[in-house]
């Protein structure tokens, strides 16, 4: 028994300190958050195909295929959560603050911008429509996965890239998500107030209703509704 004590005591130490020995910066925090950015479009894209509605854009953004909210996501998974050892932990903290993420930016999107793009008013067990304690359940356990299954060897792999290529490939891929965010924050309050009957007052506005006009926004953003 006390060998047995020991030997989990040992297991439990080693755990702890290669989750202190992993670091994190800024280059690797842009890739994490291209890739869970694409794993989300990939995903959400497949169960469209899955429940037979075809392809459909599920980027959330006009230019790039990063999903912004599983990108964000992925980044606050694994930023909160990368040094965590008990499964049972990883589990509860992922399944609350996936909840609590969720319930925020739709609140967010609601107030500033005026719509949302998703509402769960008619699952059980929602909280406000803005998500679901079954869906917090999912969370928790897609964060245990992340945690355990993925971010261990993605971290490997990050570090065996050059430095100066990494940093390199982060700047630019941040710029383009960066501008693309804003492009897109853009289109969408403008489509926001178009639909309320505000006429464009600048320039950039009337570019917006020419390129990004009702049509366009109801394509790429199918799931959004003004409210």
């Amino acid at each position: 028994m006390f060998k047995s004590d020991l030997h989990n005591t040992d297991e439990n130490i080693i755990c702890r300190d290669e989750a202190q020995k992993r670091t994190m910066n800024v280059y690797k925090a842009v890739m994490i958050y291209l890739l869970g950015g694409i794993v989300g479009t990939l995903w959400e894209t497949l169960l469209n195909f899955m429940r037979g509605d075809g392809f459909v854009f599920c980027n959330g953004s006009l230019f790039t295929p990063f999903n912004f909210v599983y990108g964000f996501g992925a980044l606050f998974i694994i930023l909160c959560l990368r040094k965590q050892t008990k499964i049972w932990q990883v589990f509860f903290i992922g399944m609350l603050g996936g909840g609590a993420v969720e319930y925020v930016l739709s609140f967010l999107e609601e107030l500033l911008m005026g719509t949302r793009s998703w509402d769960y008013s008619t699952y059980p067990l929602n909280i406000n429509g803005r998500t679901t304690i079954p869906f917090m359940f999912f969370w928790g356990f897609l964060c245990v996965a992340v945690i355990f299954l993925i971010y261990r060897p993605l971290d490997a792999w990050l570090d065996s890239l050059p430095k100066k290529t990494m940093r390199v490939m982060a700047i630019i891929f941040a710029v383009i998500v960066v501008v693309d965010l804003v492009l897109t924050l853009g289109a969408i309050l403008r489509y926001t107030a178009r639909n309320n009957g505000a006429e464009a007052l600048t320039f950039i506005g009337r570019l917006y209703d020419r390129f990004c006009d009702d049509s366009f926004m109801a394509l790429r953003f199918p799931s959004m509704h003004i409210k």
